[in-house]
Order: structure tokens, then C-alpha cells, then sequence
């Protein structure tokens, strides 16, 4: 079988850089018959996850570090936040292939100046594809099939409240103030450990794990790629971004606040900035369950919105593929 598309990323700490890349081919094949070769870094948190999902013969998974010297790239190639491809494999790249560099969701200013840019390269074509939520930025990447899996208005009763976090001191205090004083309520914690234990241990498949966000209360959220699916999933959420230095993140989650949302109300704000400071009180959480039927109702016009640009796999495709 050809392969028609070379997608690379290299894992680093956590499941986007797997199931960005994953979740790009599949939607590629399901959506636009695109077949692709996907290399990636093993190690056995990767293979679990391949183990979890199914990918038929139109998905080639390949080790990025074993890979033949010899093979020649497609015209086109995606990389995974600039994953840095393999000497023998970069320097076949000529003017004739184009490379798609899928960087880190953003909803600064900034990225007006950069998005769907080319960079200096002599030697082949390089465009940057940055993922956010205003109109200067690319859609990220959910296919159009993925929406199917998501509820069109507001959600059954349900007591489930799920946690899938960078897990520190302060989250686990404000986990304990809702375990507390809401007993009732069902915390999940997924992807809960720490360097003796194992990651793989509850792993859920990429439907499992979408369709737990579509059938939660709330869902409280850490990253790129769960910060989209919790989007489509419609349920009130909270987003943790990746923790940076100097607090970069805080200024990437500010601006996400002020982009996606539509007048969002100011103990709402305060909620999204303490979890990635500080500990919730039984205040913010009085504030989360008391409300809980209005937030629906606020979370489904944002993403109704988030919607109406499309699916990123689709922009994708159209832009450099088609």
C-alpha cells in the first residue's frame, strides 16, 4: 500500500504527543481517504496506547528512531510541534515537498504574525500551522465524524466530575474540599502518578476517554489535546495548560479566556486562574455545582461557536493536501 502523507512527533511527557498525531492520520483516512505514515517514539506508554486504539492498515506506525535510511519522503509531511526529523530522511527533502509544522495551541496575539507563514528555507517549504480559537489562527485538530460522539444540548443528570491534570499539592487539596463537602459527587482521577507508577495502568482508549468528557458534569482538563475534546464534549470544564516558566502559561491561558469565551463571568475567570495557582475553596466549588445548569447553557454557546470555523483535519486537508 502507498502511504501518501509522513506524520512525525517525538513523545516527550504526555499522551498529545501521541494522540495529536494519531488522531490527525485517522481523521486524514476517515474523513478524506488519505492514507499516512505516522513515526513516533516507542516506549511501552506508546504502545499501550496503540494497544488501546484501533488503527487498521491505513495508519503505518513506524519508529522514529529505527526507520529505513532509504525511504524517500512524501510530498507532504507534517511535523508535531517541530518535531526534528531524521537526518537521513530531512536531507532527501527538496523543493518539490512541503512541511507543515503543527505548533502549540495559542490564542495569543502573536500568532497573527506567524500562522500559516512560511519559514526560511532554501531547500524546501515550510509553513507554520498554529492552532487556537481566534480567526488568525488554524482550527485544531478534531475531524468531522468526531462530532458525532458529542451531545447536542444539554446533558442528562450526572454526578461524574472528571480530573485529567498535571496533579500537584494545591489540586490535591481542592479535590479534598470537594470530596468533603460534596460526598455525592464522583471524582474520577485519570493519569494520577508519579515515577514509580504505571501511567498505562487505566489508560482509555481515545472514544473511551471522549466519550467520559461527553458524559461528565465537569470536567477539569490539562493541555492541548484534552482541552479540545473537552471543548466538543460541551460539558462546563476547566483547563489546566501546560506548565511553563516565568508564568507563560497563565498568559496563554488568559488569552484562551478572552478568545473563546463571550462574556465570561468574572467568578468563572477566578476559578480557571486558582486551579493553576492556588487551591479551590468550598466557595468556587459552591459557586461550579449551584450553577452547574446556567455554565451548561454558557459551555454549549461557546462551542457552538468553536464549531462554526470547522475541523481542523478538514482545513488541513484543504490547504496542503487536497
Amino acid at each position: 500500500m502507498t502511504f501518501s502523507v509522513d506524520i512525525f512527533s517525538r513523545f516527550i511527557d504526555n499522551y498529545g504527543d501521541i494522540s495529536i498525531p494519531l488522531r490527525l492520520a485517522h481523521g486524514l483516512y476517515i474523513d478524506h481517504g488519505v492514507t499516512s505514515n505516522v513515526f513516533l517514539t516507542p516506549n511501552e506508554l506508546t504502545q499501550k496506547i496503540l494497544d488501546k486504539n484501533f488503527f487498521n492498515e491505513n495508519i503505518n506506525i513506524i519508529n522514529i528512531d529505527k526507520m529505513d535510511n532509504n525511504l524517500l519522503p512524501n510530498n507532504n509531511v507534517v511535523t508535531i510541534f517541530d518535531t526534528q526529523l531524521p537526518l537521513s530522511y530531512e536531507v532527501k527533502l527538496t523543493n518539490k515537498n512541503l512541511l507543515i509544522n503543527y505548533e502549540y495551541f495559542s490564542a495569543e496575539q502573536w500568532v497573527k504574525d506567524y500562522h500559516l507563514k512560511e519559514s526560511i528555507n532554501k531547500k524546501y517549504k515550510k509553513i507554520f500551522y498554529i492552532p487556537g480559537v481566534s480567526e488568525h489562527s488554524g482550527v485544531p485538530i478534531f475531524a468531522i465524524n468526531d462530532k458525532d460522539l458529542y451531545q447536542t444540548e444539554k446533558l442528562r443528570d450526572t454526578n461524574t466530575i472528571n480530573f485529567f491534570c498535571y496533579f500537584n499539592e494545591n489540586i490535591e487539596a481542592s479535590i479534598k474540599v470537594l470530596r468533603n463537602n460534596f460526598p455525592h459527587y464522583d471524582s474520577v482521577l485519570h493519569d494520577r502518578f508519579d515515577k514509580d507508577k504505571d501511567r498505562g495502568k487505566n489508560l482509555l482508549s481515545f472514544n473511551d476517554f471522549d466519550k467520559a468528557l461527553a458524559n461528565s458534569l465537569i470536567n477539569f482538563v490539562r493541555g492541548e489535546d484534552s482541552l479540545i475534546r473537552a471543548i466538543l464534549a460541551g460539558s462546563p470544564f476547566i483547563w489546566q495548560p501546560y506548565i511553563q516558566e516565568n508564568g507563560l502559561h497563565i498568559t496563554k491561558l488568559n488569552a484562551f479566556l478572552d478568545h473563546y469565551f463571550i462574556s465570561l463571568p468574572l467568578q468563572l475567570r477566578d476559578i480557571f486562574l486558582i486551579w493553576n495557582n492556588q487551591s479551590l475553596n468550598l466557595e468556587h466549588w459552591r459557586y461550579l455545582l449551584e450553577n452547574i445548569e446556567n455554565l451548561k447553557d454558557f459551555y454549549l454557546d461557546a462551542r457552538e461557536n468553536f464549531i462554526k470555523r470547522g475541523a481542523g483535519i478538514a482545513q488541513i486537508y484543504s490547504l496542503f493536501i487536497k
